[in-house]
């Protein structure tokens, strides 16, 4: 008798944590989904907010090498940002 009700008990524990697990997954989900509402895109994807005109003005004329330290700067490189190799900032 003392099996029978060893059985039951072991079910409702594997019973108790798959409902747990369930839970947690929706739980995970709802706060994504509540992140993805309260964010705006533009904090997202930056890019997007770029081509938009939402953020700053695109500027032509950035410099294609650092001032300080000569490397060449990639192809979006705007003025104002860090060199990615000397870390110094680079002003217009």
């Amino acid at each position: 008798m003392n099996e029978s009700g060893k059985k039951k008990s072991d079910g409702l524990f594997i019973a108790g944590g798959i409902a747990l697990i369930a839970v947690l997954v929706i739980a995970i989900k709802l706060i994504f989904a509540w992140l993805g509402a309260a964010v705006p895109p533009e904090r997202l994807n930056p890019d997007l907010a770029q081509s938009q005109g939402v953020t700053e003005q695109i500027e032509t004329d950035a410099p294609v090498f650092c001032p300080f330290c000569g490397e060449t700067l990639h192809d979006s490189f705007r003025w104002g940002q860090f060199c990615p190799w000397c870390g110094e900032k680079i002003e217009q």
